[in-house]
């Protein structure tokens, strides 16, 4: 499935095995780093807006920048990787989001991408996260995240108080763009359950996909990223979008509700003679953290070829429950908390380079009776359907802890033709440790793995 500026971007907090680990150490110390970036700049007009402290991304470990809650910009060239540090605390729920944003039409392959993984300052592995574009020619936002989810007895390295480190790798092919990209940072952070409260169980079933969203389609008009993504909630919507472009949209969804929802692309004759192209869609949770399609295909599939003639491209999510956060799905272990989703739809540019939009009806169905709080046998929210808040917590972002120290989500790291954050030196590897220098390389030749069957799968499509 293509990544693109849908972003389903896929992680994996687990530990490998012995021998990956060491087949994959030999990668990394192939790798180089790149020189260090220029000042952090926001992304032009028109595209997806970069807001946020400036900061700019060590070359290593050992320089990583400083970054704290909230919102930070940087540069990233090909190729380059960019570190920094997070001060975390012993109990809440972190989340790190990372969106490259790539020019509109820039050259790109299907392997290129970006890459993110956090570990402890002494280096043992606290998840990775990978956004693949999984196709030429499909330059557009991609959003990578990762979490740390402290366990349930508080055992795990990755459970403590203390310095974390991050690091941002920018895969790029031959021929590929070599302009910078501007990267949007989120960090939040979710605090625990007051004490004593028990937590509904965890939802991972899609259930029955709901039928189709009818009526009268109501105009919109998406927004160009996450910031200014247009409002909207269950319904038929009505919008138009150019090649080569992404369109964003927000909705709430309370505690035990769930997402289905399908982009239609409407016949496209104005664009004459024939067309090869793409669409693709994409859903993230609170934080910016990439959703994976719960509904098997059923709500439509994320990614399908598009030659002018109508195309349906869908995703469904679990109902939102607190103690997915615990879970190894990566359908479900996102959809943790209860607040502001968001979609994303893309069209793929043209190769004749026309810039005529095309129609698109996106069909919306939130269900599931919106619950009154996270906790077991919570009563349903009062007041009329759809009349609410967004929440309050922080938000959350992507890769998580289990409840004792096993992975809390499995993404796969499917990631054509890339690596993970690479560019280390023996300086580097004495700063982060060797067990995390060998954790890298183990995410680095899983991603290398899962990106190879990534483009395979895509072939068959």
């Amino acid at each position: 499935m293509a990544a693109g500026a849908a972003g389903t971007a896929r992680t994996s907090g687990e530990r490998r095995p012995r021998g990956l680990i060491a087949g994959a150490a030999a990668l990394l110390a192939s790798f180089t780093a790149l020189s260090a970036a220029g000042p952090a700049t926001a992304a032009p007009p028109g595209t997806f807006p970069v807001a946020g402290t400036a900061v700019s991304g060590g070359r290593s470990a050992r320089t990583a920048a400083m970054i704290g809650p909230g919102r930070s910009r940087d540069t990233i060239g090909p190729g380059q990787t960019r570190w920094y540090r997070i001060a975390l605390d012993a109990s809440a729920t972190a989340d790190l989001a990372v969106t490259a944003v790539p020019e509109p039409g820039a050259a790109t392959g299907y392997g290129d991408g970006i890459d993110v993984a956090l570990t402890t300052a002494s280096g043992d592995p606290c998840g990775t996260g990978t956004a693949p574009f999984g196709q030429d020619a499909a330059a557009a936002p991609l959003t990578a995240a990762v979490s740390r989810v402290p366990s349930h007895d508080g055992t795990d390295p990755c459970d403590k108080a203390g310095p974390y480190l991050l690091a941002v790798h920018r895969t790029t092919g031959d021929g590929s763009d070599r302009a910078r990209w501007p990267l949007a940072l989120l960090v939040s952070t979710e605090p625990p359950l007051p004490a004593g409260t028990t937590p509904a169980a965890a939802r991972t079933d899609y259930g029955t996909a709901p039928a189709p969203a009818t009526g009268t389609p109501r105009d919109t008009a998406g927004g160009s990223g996450f910031d200014d993504a247009a409002r909207i909630g269950a319904g038929v919507w009505r919008d138009r979008l150019r090649p080569g472009r992404t369109r964003w949209y927000r909705l709430h969804l309370g505690w035990g509700q769930q997402l289905s929802y399908a982009a239609q692309f409407a016949n496209a004759p104005a664009l004459g003679g024939h067309v090869d192209t793409y669409v693709t869609t994409g859903a993230y949770a609170p934080g910016r953290l990439p959703v994976a399609d719960a509904s098997a295909g059923a709500a439509g599939g994320t990614a399908h070829a598009y030659d002018g003639t109508p195309v349906t491209a869908g995703l469904g999510t679990v109902p939102v429950t607190w103690t997915n956060r615990w879970t190894d799905d990566a359908t479900s272990q996102p959809v943790h908390q209860a607040g502001d989703y968001w979609i994303a739809v893309t069209l793929g540019p043209v190769a004749s380079g026309q810039d005529t939009s095309v129609g698109v009806v996106l069909r919306v169905e939130v269900t599931g009776t919106e619950l009154a709080g996270p906790q077991y046998k919570a009563p349903p929210l009062a007041g009329p359907a759809g009349a609410h808040a967004s929440s309050t917590a922080s938000p959350a972002a992507g890769n998580s802890r289990g409840p004792h120290g096993t992975s809390g989500r499995t993404r796969e790291a499917a990631s054509d033709g890339g690596t993970l954050p690479g560019g280390l030196h023996g300086a580097d590897l004495a700063a982060f440790g060797v067990g995390g220098a060998l954790a890298l390389a183990g995410m680095t030749a899983t991603a290398l793995l899962h990106r190879a069957r990534t483009r395979t799968d895509r072939s068959r499509a």
